[in-house]
């Protein structure tokens, strides 16, 4: 009687055994990374975006948080302090945030080109074509914007007074509205962020809005990108790797496919205007390729151009030559 219970004992030993050995094995915790915007869910960010709803960073074996920003050069300083593993940021922020002990670094390109100018509601009267044409107006800007210091050192790159435009800090949240109601002549605006909602905005009081963009006359530096910290680069190199690998996936997915990306945008956010980021999405995609090298791959930084850029945000904020632009940037993490 024993031995045949000690029988019995061994076969369903054995075979819970065998059962347990055909499990699958247990995937190790997603590693968690939390990225700042910069400001609220847009076109400009939705790479990200795509990524999160289209599972490109669970296929990385990420668990990504995205969260609004309040600006760039916030976003930046909040990723230096630790607050954010990586965040959509500027060039003019990081070199700021070094200029003052910090140590973000750049480490892909979004916008190959400044994505930023001057938008103007057309009224029949006056249609500004050039820098010169905007003399004794006045630009609404938000307060912490790099539109403060890039206009006057934009406009002394055109050989003109940098007051001959006249600048005003207003708060973000009021720009666009100030624009079309006529308060102000010129506002700042961004490519892939609020010059389609400008656009939408401007339709529903039946006007129109139109632009001068900076790099039409002479503003060849880069725009947003990734930013992270040298913390985060020394300690988890891997992790970023993966971020930037699935998140560039979702830019190649949103440049292809608008309409859908917009659609899964939406989903993660449905109170954005469809339309709207549509519009930011098209706009995004085109700065996304650098027309200096198309075959280049996504998100690689140039020497020369991250030299202009060096160059004109030094002397526009008057940071001299405290740094080495070598130690502001680096493509290692898109290998």
């Amino acid at each position: 009687m024993l031995g045949n219970l000690e029988m019995l004992r061994r076969k369903v030993a054995t075979g819970l055994l065998c059962a347990l050995s055909m499990l699958p094995a247990t995937a190790p915790a997603a590693e968690k990374v939390t990225y700042n915007m910069a400001w609220l869910p847009q076109g400009s960010v939705g790479g990200t975006i795509v990524a999160k709803a289209k599972g490109f960073f669970t296929e990385e074996g990420l668990d990504v948080e995205l969260t609004r920003g309040y600006g760039g050069q916030r976003t930046v300083n909040e990723v230096d302090q630790g607050l954010f593993d990586i965040g959509y940021g500027d060039p003019p922020s990081v070199i700021l945030n070094n200029a003052n002990g910090g140590r973000t670094v750049l480490v892909g390109a979004i916008n190959t080109r400044w994505p930023a100018g001057l938008c103007f509601v057309e009224d029949g009267k006056r249609h500004p074509k050039t820098p010169a044409e905007l003399k004794g107006m006045t630009v609404a800007g938000g307060a912490g914007s790099p539109v403060q210091n890039i206009v006057p050192a934009w406009l002394k790159m055109n050989n003109l007074p940098p007051d001959s435009i006249k600048l005003l800090r207003m708060e973000p949240a009021v720009i666009n509205s100030a624009l079309i109601e006529g308060r102000v002549d010129l506002a700042e605006c961004w490519e892939g962020a609020n010059m389609p909602l400008l656009d939408f905005t401007a339709a529903q009081a039946s006007k129109k809005v139109n632009h001068v963009l900076y790099r039409d006359f002479g503003l060849h530096i880069y725009g947003n990108g990734f930013v992270t910290s040298q913390k985060m680069m020394k300690e988890r190199p891997e992790v970023l790797r993966k971020f930037l690998r699935a998140s560039y996936k979702g830019y190649r997915y949103m440049a292809t496919n608008p309409d859908d990306s917009a659609n899964a945008i939406a989903g993660l956010y449905p109170t954005l205007n469809k339309g709207v980021l549509t519009g930011q999405i098209k706009q995004t995609a085109d700065l996304l390729s650098d027309p200096g090298q198309p075959d280049q791959q996504m998100g690689f930084l140039r020497d020369d151009r991250m030299a202009n850029t060096f160059k004109f945000t030094t002397e526009a904020f008057g940071v001299g030559d405290k740094l080495n632009v070598k130690q502001l940037y680096s493509n290692e993490f898109l290998k």
